[in-house]
Parts: C-alpha cells; structure tokens; sequence
C-alpha cells in the first residue's frame, strides 16, 4: 500500500504508470496544478476537477500525439 507523506506523494500516486514515463504534477496555485512531460507543460487541471481518470487520460493523449508527429 502507498504511503502519503506530503501533497506532493498524493499528486505523484495520482500519476501512477505515467510517472516512471517522465510526467509530473506540480502545485501551481492554491486550486490548480500542471500536468509536464519532463520540462513541457502538457495541461493546467482545477484541483477540483482532477480525477485519476483525466490524469490519466491527458497523458496518454499526450503519448499519442507523439507517435502521430513520429509516424
């Protein structure tokens, strides 16, 4: 079972799969965060419109959009 400590362990649970894949949350204001791709903002989410689910979903859109560019 994970262990929270801080905001920052919550977000980074949130990411789960996606964070070993080079994403990242980071706290951008009391009621929002940002989605990155290593130094590239991918998507600014409200704190209380951020699930799991459009976490996830943004990432992978963003995985996708990669391999278009690529193919």
């Amino acid at each position: 079972m994970a262990s929270y400590i801080n905001y920052q362990s919550i977000l980074n649970a949130a990411l789960g799969e996606y964070q070993a894949k080079g994403f990242r949350l980071i706290e951008k204001a009391d009621h929002f965060v940002d989605l990155y791709y290593c130094d590239e903002r991918v998507r600014s989410f409200s704190q209380t419109g951020a699930t799991i689910t459009t976490i996830h979903q943004a990432c992978l859109e963003y995985l996708e959009k990669g391999k278009e560019l690529w193919a």
